[in-house]
């Protein structure tokens, strides 16, 4: 290797990966040591990584309801959670609205999902997400959201994990993954395992969120045959913003179904 030469990462391990997931999902800095080598790595600690997020949002929410007005931490905790992940997640939803929106040929929805431009339909889409999330923080109550933080953020990047398998990658090699691994059984196990927990402590929320997502799946597909990091990224937000919108609706109904519940009845 000659002076000056950047040496390839150490392919590592689990814990590599879930550093690696940490610094593409959010803003925490992460040394270049501490991540994976390996080839896509990343993806399969994408579960752990939204354990963390919805964490530090569970202190942010406690923080910003001892600080504040309900309906001021609720804008907070919509906030921090926008600043946490770098708006990632919201960028794929605007790039999302603006190209899936109208009639449009794969082409130029392709070259509309690659424009960093955020357009009317864009804008609209991350306006309506942030009201939708800031609304449902302050119609949810603070016992039952500060667990429902983790879960949904676990729930909605494991989400991401069974979306790039059902989707093929229309980008091929030249996007965030390759197209010949986007599917790895293991990966995609653990994708499910993370629903499924988070569908026997939340299920109306979970199930919600699911058929929201199936349904912009599918929408993915008619558009360009696959999907793209831009509706990975969306998948994420929509499946999140779902989430709390049904267990506000939930709570709302009194309809208390699903371990957490119980759980929380404990504490």
């Amino acid at each position: 290797m000659k002076r000056g030469e950047a040496r390839p990462l150490p392919p590592g391990g689990p814990v590599r990966a879930f550093f690696s997931a940490l610094a593409f999902l959010t803003v925490i800095p992460v040394p270049e040591r501490w991540k994976t080598g390996r080839e896509n790595g990343m993806f399969g600690a994408f579960p752990f990584a939204g354990l963390v997020v919805g964490g530090l949002l569970c202190a942010v929410a406690a923080g910003a309801a001892w600080l504040f007005p309900p309906a001021v931490a609720a804008v907070v905790l919509a906030g921090l959670s926008v600043l946490l992940t770098g708006a990632i997640h919201l960028d794929g939803l605007a790039d999302c609205a603006d190209a899936f929106y109208g009639r449009r040929d794969r082409q130029d929805v392709l070259r509309i999902l690659k424009d960093p431009r955020v357009g009317t339909m864009g804008a609209a889409a991350v306006g309506l997400s942030l009201l939708l999330r800031a609304a449902s923080f302050l119609s949810i109550p603070a016992g039952l959201l500060l667990p429902a933080l983790p879960v949904a953020a676990m729930a909605a990047r494991a989400a991401v994990l069974p979306a790039m398998a059902l989707l093929p990658y229309v980008r091929g090699e030249s996007g965030i993954i390759t197209a010949r691994a986007a599917w790895e059984p293991g990966r995609i196990a653990l994708g499910a395992a993370a629903v499924l927990i988070a569908m026997i402590l939340f299920p109306v929320p979970l199930a919600t969120a699911l058929a929201g997502l199936a349904l912009f799946w599918r929408l993915s597909w008619k558009k360009i045959g696959g999907c793209t990091g831009d509706v990975l990224g969306a998948t994420i937000e929509i499946g999140e913003v779902l989430f709390f919108l049904a267990l506000a609706a939930t709570e709302k109904a009194g309809l208390t179904w699903g371990l957490a519940y119980p759980l929380l009845s404990l504490l």
